[in-house]
């Protein structure tokens, strides 16, 4: 008596610890490893539901910021929706979600939320491609999937994360134990067998009912479109695959049940169908069959893709099954033939190999080992496959230096932009990445907010900066820009000082270059597969220009240049995500950031003074003969013609023929061509006429 009971409560236990051992298995694989949560996240983000709810959402943050937009609102949200579901935040997703896994998994305290940020800097650019003249000002839009916790939040999950990282495998250990002691103890092996299959099909159904349940609870869950569609996404993306693995889980207690009565029960075709087709002889059988047909209609209505999962992994089963009890009743009319009376030691030898199989399968997958590192993001930056490279697969097999970049001078002086005078592009910097810019050469000054869309130059920068701005630009024409700005607009500086980029003196046009690295930031996530180079005139403290740039979450991006060390291919910076060049003009930013360096001694230039076309020379400049990066300087000199004399500087003849002349008179491959104007003339078709691409 007490061996039988042992048996049944032996049964009992390992039916149940097995079905805890397929969710806490499936946890630990997806919602705890670091890849697969990454993954499912964008994949709930790309859903039609989802990308709609949240596009309609980046949209209205937009026209709030810009509400004289109000006529493009249509075609504001539909781009708004169609970025969100694009490939293009797929970077910033992973990324964003590997910070969010990262800060869950780890002590720390406060709400988590797990938000991309920027995005409305990607659909303003998109509009502006559509609408140029009435593109929204990019704000600080983001998209919020999820915001949970408190203080004691991470901690908690941290501490869960370790138990189920322990129950992945400790919970198939027991549950295969307990079921093989419960077979070794039942006075009739074969049935013992039989017995364990259907602990462990009720621990299935048992589970499937806790899923139909909780589908069900998580529809009224519900407060909301937004609310729905993430709780839809969640449930269809990450808890609706379980259902193969229960499913699974659910065949090995079939597979057990069909070896078990190949012999104790008699199994057969027929007595199945007779089970589903004749009606139970006892008040009690029809109940029973009367609830499993109102659970299974339940279970169709509100999860009916988990439960064809569920059926079709069942039936495959069974024709698995068909062919095992056909070979396990010939084994015993074999042995019955055989004269042999002893008991058969082959029930023990069956329900041993399923063990086996249900332990090495089970603790396998359960607890598998997290790769740690999320697809695409490699130490909080986000990397590409680097197949193609800056727009060419030929170009990820050449080293850095041996590659050419069209290169903006004075990127952030964009004619139109507000505040500025005298501008040397017609693009934004955001403009000028899209249409292929990959080096931005920028001045950085100390400056101070004066509160009326301009910027006031730092008391402690001004004199350097009227002088650096006479020098280039000519007394009269500061004098006039001068008198310009302080009649138009007369501010005061009310903001704390801050680094701007501006060209001399802020009053005649200042860009935040805090907001302008977040934008870079941005546009870096959301094209994995290109190399880009920020070469800094730098009148500040190296210290500040390497606080901005970790500040914007760049440090990750910023390749380290090391003197006498040949430079990786395009292709390895963009698989290691560090595939941004910082440099100095006059500093460095050693010991503190070694990546922030000085920028002369890797480049060598030519001169940058040329009143005419005729004029320009390729003659050594700025930084050793010997260096490894040339750039060459192709604009012509005057603040009077800036657009003309980028059209006749810019042509495919002057600037590809001075190139090609600078590449053969200097030994080496022009690495940066920088140009006025960049949009004007065939700066694009140059460079990849010295690259040798089309």
């Amino acid at each position: 008596m007490a061996r039988r009971v042992a048996s049944w409560v032996l049964l009992i236990v390992g039916g149940l610890v097995l079905a805890l051992a397929v969710p806490a298995g499936y946890l630990n694989r997806t919602v705890l490893d670091a890849p697969t949560f990454a993954e499912r996240v964008d994949d709930v983000r790309r859903r039609d539901d989802v990308s709609a709810v949240l596009g309609r959402e980046v949209s209205r943050q937009l026209l709030a910021a810009n509400p004289d937009l109000v006529a493009l609102a249509p075609l504001l949200e539909q781009t708004s929706i169609a970025v969100v579901r694009s490939d293009v935040l797929s970077g910033p997703v992973r990324l964003a979600t590997a910070q969010f896994h990262r800060a869950m998994t780890t002590e720390s305290s406060g709400q988590l939320a797990l938000r991309v940020a920027d995005v409305g800097a990607v659909v303003a650019g998109v509009v502006g491609a559509l609408a140029p003249q009435r593109a929204p000002q990019a704000t600080e839009v983001s998209i919020t999937l999820a915001s949970i916790g408190n203080q004691d939040f991470a901690a908690d999950v941290l501490h869960l994360a370790g138990i189920l990282d322990t129950l992945a495998w400790l919970l198939p250990l027991l549950g295969v134990a307990c079921l093989v002691d419960a077979v070794l103890l039942a006075r009739d092996r074969w049935n013992g067998v039989r017995r364990a299959g259907w602990a462990i099909v009720a621990g299935a159904a048992g589970l499937a009912v806790a899923l139909v349940a909780g589908r069900a609870l998580s529809r009224a869950a519900g407060s909301g479109e937004r609310a729905d569609a993430i709780i839809d996404g969640v449930w269809d993306v990450f808890v609706r695959p379980i259902w193969w693995p229960l499913g699974l889980f659910a065949a090995v207690g079939v597979l057990l049940v069909m070896i078990g009565s190949g012999r104790g029960a008699g199994w057969n075709a027929d007595r199945v169908r007779s089970w589903l087709t004749v009606q139970p002889a006892t008040p009690g059988g029809v109940a029973v069959r009367a609830c499993a047909a109102i659970v299974l209609g339940a279970a169709l209505i509100v999860e009916p893709a988990g439960v064809v999962t569920l059926a079709v992994s069942v039936a495959g089963a069974l024709l698995l099954c068909a062919g095992v009890v056909a070979l396990a009743r010939l084994a015993t009319r074999r042995s019955g033939e055989s004269g042999q009376q002893r008991p058969s030691r082959r029930p023990l030898v069956a329900a041993a190999a399923a063990g086996a199989v249900v332990l090495a399968g089970l603790v396998v997958w359960a607890a598998g080992t997290p790769t740690g590192e999320v697809a695409g993001v490699v130490n909080g930056a986000v990397a590409g496959e680097g197949n193609v490279c800056n727009g060419h697969a030929e170009l990820c097999d050449r080293p850095f230096d041996e590659v050419s970049y069209a290169a903006t001078h004075n990127s952030m002086a964009v004619a139109g932009k507000p505040g500025w005078f005298l501008g040397e592009q017609g693009l934004d910097i955001v403009g000028q990445l899209d249409f292929g810019v990959r080096a931005l050469l920028v001045d950085v000054w100390y400056g101070r907010d004066a509160g009326n869309g301009r910027v006031r130059t730092s008391a402690r920068s001004y004199d350097e900066a009227l002088a650096v701005a006479n020098e280039e630009l000519g007394p009269e024409i500061v004098a006039s820009a001068l008198r310009v700005v302080n009649a138009v607009a007369p501010g005061e500086p009310q903001g704390a000082e801050a680094l701007f980029l501006c060209h001399g003196p802020c009053e005649t046009g200042g860009t935040s270059f805090d907001a302008t690295l977040r934008q870079i930031r941005t546009w870096l996530e959301t094209h994995p597969d290109e190399v880009l180079s920020v070469f800094i005139e730098d009148h500040v403290d190296a210290v500040d220009v390497a606080g901005a740039v970790t500040a914007a979450g760049l440090d990750a991006y910023a390749f380290t240049p090391v003197q006498g060390k040949a430079f990786p291919t395009l292709g390895e910076m963009i698989r290691s995500g560090k595939r941004l060049v910082v440099m100095l003009e006059a500093g460095d930013g050693r010991p503190g950031a070694p990546w922030l360096v000085n920028g002369f001694e890797f480049v060598q230039e030519t001169p940058y003074t040329f009143p005419t076309v005729g004029s320009f020379t390729c003659d050594e400049n700025r930084g050793p003969s010997d260096a490894p990066l040339l750039q060459i300087n192709h604009w012509l000199s005057g603040f009077t013609s800036l657009v003309s004399n980028a059209q006749l500087a810019n042509t495919a003849d002057v600037l590809g023929g001075r190139a090609e002349q600078c590449r053969d008179e200097r030994g080496t491959q022009p690495t940066f061509v920088a140009v006025n104007y960049a949009d004007i003339g065939d700066l694009i078709a140059v460079v990849n006429r010295l690259n040798g691409v089309g």
